[in-house]
């Protein structure tokens, strides 16, 4: 082979290895500019609308609740009745609770972030993060499960393109199997002082307690 020959084929191999490369710092930039925004965020406290819909788009649930979130590790998240349930992260635990069914089912925290993309939310050095393709598209974020993530699950969030940047509009989960929740935010507040004790569950007494720690 010739030197031009040699030249043409380390040429052809680089920029074929600098292709490969694109999609690879184009994720990681998106999932840098979603953490980015995500450090502006202390708390979020919120009312919601829930829609859930089956794989043929069906309508299947509507809710309504209430959540707040104070990063790095806390989440209160409430539906009203006659659905009612309550889940809270603790930072220790993840506590759902369902007065219907008289029944809490308790979670070790970083065990259910690990399934869920929705706890990302919440801490942005979480090693999940590193299970998911983060693609972003003017003010939304799509994080989608790679093969090796434990959880099927994906994420859209949707910012308010003209509120802060860390103001959340719309989260959209997808739980793999075609069943779809939208979830729209009202009333958003944003790094204001949150009651710890929203992030505190005691079990109500007369219960049953399902551990799965």
């Amino acid at each position: 082979m010739n030197v031009f020959k040699k030249i043409s084929v380390v040429l052809i191999g680089s920029l074929f290895s600098s292709l490969l490369a694109l999609p690879v710092m184009a994720a990681d930039a998106d999932r840098q500019a979603l953490l980015t925004r995500l450090d502006g965020l202390t708390t979020l406290e919120a009312d919601f609308s829930q829609e859930v819909t089956d794989s043929n788009g069906e309508l299947v649930q509507q809710l309504h609740g209430h959540m707040a979130l104070a990063r790095p590790n806390l989440l209160h998240w409430q539906t009203d009745a006659p659905d009612e349930t309550l889940m809270v992260a603790d930072g220790q635990n993840l506590w759902y609770y369902n007065p219907f069914v008289e029944q809490v089912t308790v979670y070790a925290q970083a065990d259910a972030v690990a399934q869920s993309p929705l706890l990302l939310l919440l801490d942005g050095d979480s090693q999940a993060w590193a299970d998911y393709e983060v693609k972003a598209e003017a003010n939304s974020y799509a994080l989608q499960p790679l093969p090796s993530a434990d959880s099927t699950q994906s994420l859209q969030l949707v910012f308010n393109e003209k509120g802060e940047a860390a103001q959340l509009q719309r989260i959209i989960l997808d739980d793999g199997q075609g069943q779809i929740s939208t979830i729209e935010l009202e009333n958003v507040k944003l790094n204001r002082a949150l009651s710890r004790e929203l992030f505190k569950f005691e079990v109500p007494e007369g219960i049953d307690v399902d551990d799965q720690r």
